[in-house]
């Protein structure tokens, strides 16, 4: 008898003392073109919300939710720069939305509220300028970018001396004006020259992908203003201006491996270029140094001169909110933020990697999203760390000459001014930051989160009882690498549909949207092509044997030919062993996208062939036929298509155990 009393009043503490269970941000979408943040959690939710100034930023809190990943940075194009979504503490997850330097958001303006208790809207104004100062911290690099109409404030912005001519409202040609200044932004580039929705603009690159040019037509460039300047960041080296009869050429001269370049007059003045996939894809092209990414288990580069006078790193881990380094001898270490890339530097001088140096892992919740470690030289190691949201960095320090800790911590108030930390990451205010709450409207506790559809009929990505789950939660260790593989491209634009509507264009688009559904969870993605250009099919399959991917999976749509407009549906293909992977797949989409059903077929298409892993080709439906093409234009359609394939994929990842 005592001893079921010992074991009830043991149960009995478990459930006091046991913390209640915390519930997960399972899915977000930013929509760039209704300035609209979209985010589901699976249990109920109130969040909180603030508004703080130069630089602007839009900080919202889920209490008692969990991320269970490290921090998550998205980049965009535009004025809206990024979302950073991450762990502020052990019951709160936060989301905090960027604008570029010198724009500011009118806070009445800003709606966030309830589509039920587990599904949020939160919808943005139109930033404009700003006019406060910037802030001055040299400890912050953050607060180094310049305001867009200051072009003194920032090392970062280079003048241009343009004049401010008018335009003859009665033509259609437009003056470049506005802008006196080039400005590099944390998404891009901004030129100092207006235009409207009157300018045509056309993109085209070279053969050797080292020139990409903009013809903007109808407007006249400045006599006085510069034909070219300078850039060296995110791998353009320059940018020119030449004035053609009818049109301007604007011409950036980038790196050989840098995607294509998009770009766009704003409405608040200035011409904005940003490349294809976000930022971070070209942070690192302007360093002709190679690096090593802490997650991946590439061997880093070593010096081959003697090493007997110099000290050996011997190990680097992260444990008990610190980074601790270890050498085999004295460590002289200095730290500092590099304000460009906005990232911590820790730079050891007269050293270099031991051979049995490891590379470090970074665990879930820590406190550094990303660890890079630089060797420029055969004598100079430089950690290069990106702290993740909320986290502190404080100046480094040493037990014993062979030991030098940095110190990491949470969200500290900017009343203590010991630590060093980008200010964006931060909700509490100063004297030169105004901080401001933003209501939000309750969600109606009526409303069944799997039932409700908005009003413009996109229903939220939700996980359904009785299917496998959609791609919300992380299910890979994040060694899982999967080969998207965007069909045609380039010359080959593929099937040719109503409307002349070209393939090519059409399953690029849900390439990139299932690549970076599949990112979000961890999950590696390397894409056969990110922009229209032609890879051969031999390219294709090879590189995803060369780098020795889990999966390939080709994005296509169909053609039944000009005289067949009644043909239309879903089809998925494999050769031998891709026929799991292709079932789950077709599953899924069946599940989750209004398609009619033409079945898992088998084919010897050469990318099915010739893949050393499993590997599928999907149909995404017809293009010459009239009820599939009406959805295949239609980017909701497009976006259920990606959900519902990385759905598969990642059902598949977890059946099978990759």
């Amino acid at each position: 008898m005592k001893f079921y009393a010992f074991i009830l009043s043991c149960l009995t503490f478990l459930l006091v003392t046991t913390p209640a269970y915390a519930g997960r941000l399972l899915f977000w979408r930013y929509e760039t073109n209704q300035n609209r943040l979209l985010f589901t959690t699976d249990q109920g939710v109130q969040p909180t919300a603030q508004l703080i100034a130069n630089p602007t930023r839009l900080v919202i809190d889920l209490p008692g939710t969990t991320l269970g990943r490290p921090t998550i940075n998205e980049t965009y194009g535009g004025l809206i720069t990024s979302l950073r979504i991450g762990q502020f503490d052990s019951r709160t997850t936060r989301l905090v939305i960027e604008l570029a330097p010198g724009y500011i958001l009118d806070p009445q303006q800003i709606k966030i509220k309830g589509l039920s208790p587990t599904q949020w809207s939160v919808d943005l104004p139109q930033p404009q300028r700003g006019n406060f100062p910037a802030p001055s911290s040299p400890s912050d690099p953050y607060n180094s970018s310049s305001n867009p109409s200051n072009s003194n404030s920032s090392s970062n912005t280079r003048s241009l001396s343009a004049n401010n001519n008018s335009s003859d409202n009665n033509t259609n040609e437009t003056t470049a004006s506005g802008g006196n200044e080039i400005q590099v932004t944390s998404s891009g580039l901004i030129v100092g020259i207006d235009g409207d929705h009157r300018n045509q603009i056309k993109v085209d690159r070279s053969r050797d992908r080292k020139k990409i040019n903009f013809e903007i037509s109808n407007i006249n460039i400045p006599s006085n203003l510069l034909k070219s300047w300078a850039v060296n960041k995110y791998g353009v080296e320059n940018i020119e201006i030449t004035q053609r009869r009818n049109s301007a050429l604007l011409t950036l001269n980038v790196h050989p491996d840098s995607p294509d370049w998009q770009g766009s007059f704003s409405r608040m003045g200035g011409f904005v270029l940003w490349p294809q996939g976000g930022i971070s894809r070209v942070i690192d092209l302007s360093n002709n140094n190679k690096s090593v990414v802490a997650q991946s288990n590439v061997s880093p580069a070593r010096g081959s001169i003697n090493n007997s006078q110099k000290t050996l790193i011997e190990s680097i881990d992260i444990n008990n909110n610190q980074l601790v380094v270890r050498g085999n001898q004295r460590i002289q270490a200095k730290g500092s933020w590099a304000t460009a890339n906005q990232v911590y530097q820790l730079r050891m001088e007269n050293t270099d990697l031991a051979p049995s140096f490891k590379s470090p892992s970074l665990p879930t919740g820590s406190p550094i999203s990303r660890l890079r470690i630089w060797q420029p030289d055969d004598k100079t190691v430089v950690l290069l760390i990106e702290p993740a949201l909320g986290t502190r960095i404080y100046s480094p320090s040493q037990s014993n000459e062979r030991v030098v800790t940095l110190p990491l911590s949470g969200y500290v108030s900017r009343s203590s001014s010991s630590p060093v930390t980008p200010n964006r990451l931060n909700s509490s205010s100063s004297n030169s930051q105004a901080v401001t709450n933003i209501p939000v409207t309750p969600a109606p506790n009526s409303v069944s989160p799997f039932d409700y559809t908005p009003r413009d009929n996109s229903r939220p990505v939700l996980p359904s009882a009785n299917s496998a789950p959609l791609p919300n939660r992380p299910v890979t260790n994040g060694k899982i690498v999967v080969v998207i593989d965007p069909g045609h491209g380039g010359k080959d634009a593929g099937a040719i549909g109503i409307g002349g509507v070209q393939e090519k264009h059409v399953v690029l688009s849900i390439s990139q949207q299932l690549a970076r559904i599949l990112e979000q969870q961890g999950i590696q993605v390397r894409m056969t092509r990110d922009s229209d250009y032609f890879v051969s099919l031999q390219g294709r399959t090879e590189m995803a044997n060369r780098i020795n991917a889990d999966l390939f999976v080709s994005i296509h749509a169909n053609s039944a030919g000009a005289n067949k407009p009644q043909v239309s549906g879903y089809e998925t293909y494999y050769f031998q062993n891709g026929k799991a992977l292709a079932d789950t797949i077709h599953r899924n989409v069946l599940r989750r996208v209004d398609v009619n059903d033409r079945k898992v077929r088998q084919a010897r298409f050469y990318v099915l062939r010739t893949s050393n892993m499993p590997a599928v080709l999907v149909e995404a439906g017809f293009l010459t036929g009239r009820e599939d093409i009406a959805k295949l234009t239609n980017p909701t359609f497009q976006r259920q298509m990606a959900e519902a394939i990385a759905a598969g994929i990642i059902e598949y990842i977890k059946t099978n155990r990759l």
